[in-house]
């Protein structure tokens, strides 16, 4: 059921808007918030997510869908079938936040508030082993889920269209990021791992599609939970895990250090399904190309981090000495 009434221009009032829904939709009552008090903060313009709590402790997390998203914020409509399919999955309790409203016509879909959770890259060791089990587990229990869902569009990464007629016109708005791109794609070595990982792509899962640090929320009791599945589609599983090695290899860890190692045996455990590692390299070093691009919006000063990123994805291919 919807409500029909005309959603506001803009996301200022999302806060607002949303404990009305909230309260419509007896998700939230009077007496809850006579009780407990409630606060409504907006905490992502880009975005659009604002969150409600009550001083219980209980909490919403609500998100815009309007159609005038900032450019690249990907697909909602994606995400709310991602969230959908992960609610109606018992093995995934905890791992993906639960979907408790979609509203069509207000263009705002309803999360549980992982309020407790404490994002990965805001943790005191967010390289610890711990986390990394935690994070692969969450990855391959997804992934065994994923294959008997519904195909959904492609989660095709940019980085495999940097040349030719699909290439994000983004690149060629600025001077030094069609330079960086130039740069890149005259590199051997970051050309060769493109090319593999552009022949070994298969749609064989439904992908989150950005797998970073801060898109891991932890719970209080220590479970990684995906949030932010706007690039959610069909793809490969390896890109997802690349994602998480990449953040690893950032840090400082190498593809045999002990947090790499956790990551990908939990993820295999939890998957039922060995990862080939000869292949995730070239995955890897096209994660870290991302994120040197990324960078370059990212950062004031990205040179030393760019130079630091592009060597750091030669390195991940290059054949370890007999």
């Amino acid at each position: 059921m919807t409500t029909g009434r005309p959603r506001p221009a803009g996301r200022t009032e999302l806060a607002r808007r949303g404990v009305r829904l909230l309260l419509e939709r007896g998700l939230l009552s009077p007496a809850d918030i006579h009780r407990y008090g409630l606060t409504a903060r907006n905490v992502s313009q880009s975005n659009g997510v604002a969150l409600v709590e009550l001083g219980s402790g209980r909490g919403f997390a609500v998100k815009d869908l309007a159609p005038d998203r900032e450019p690249g914020q990907g697909d909602p409509a994606r995400e709310v079938e991602l969230y959908r399919a992960a609610t109606a999955s018992g093995d995934l309790a905890d791992r993906v936040p639960r979907l408790l409203l979609h509203d069509a016509d207000e263009q705002v879909l309803v999360l549980e508030g992982v309020l407790a959770a404490r994002r990965l890259d805001l943790q005191p060791e967010p390289t610890s082993g711990r986390f990394a089990a935690e994070l692969g587990t969450t990855l391959g229990l997804w992934h065994r889920v994923s294959t008997g869902l519904a195909p959904m569009g492609p989660a095709r990464p940019w980085v495999l269209d940097l040349a030719g007629p699909t290439r994000p016109a983004v690149i060629d708005r600025s001077a030094e990021l069609s330079g960086l791109v130039s740069a890149i794609l005259a590199d051997e070595q970051h050309a060769d791992a493109l090319a593999r990982m552009r022949a070994a792509w298969t749609d064989d899962v439904l992908v989150h599609g950005d797998v970073r640090f801060a898109n891991v929320l932890v719970r209080p009791h220590g479970v990684a939970t995906l949030v932010d599945w706007e690039y959610a589609g069909s793809g490969d599983a390896r890109w997802d895990v690349a994602g998480a090695v990449q953040e690893y290899v950032s840090a400082g860890e190498t593809l045999d250090g002990a947090p790499v190692t956790a990551l990908l045996s939990a993820y295999e455990a939890a998957r039922g399904l060995a990862v080939d590692r000869a292949v995730l390299t070239a995955f890897v070093a096209a994660r870290l190309l991302v994120r040197a691009l990324q960078l370059r919006s990212w950062m004031t000063d990205p040179g030393a981090e760019i130079e630091r990123h592009r060597r750091l994805a030669r390195q991940v291919v290059e054949p370890v000495p007999a």
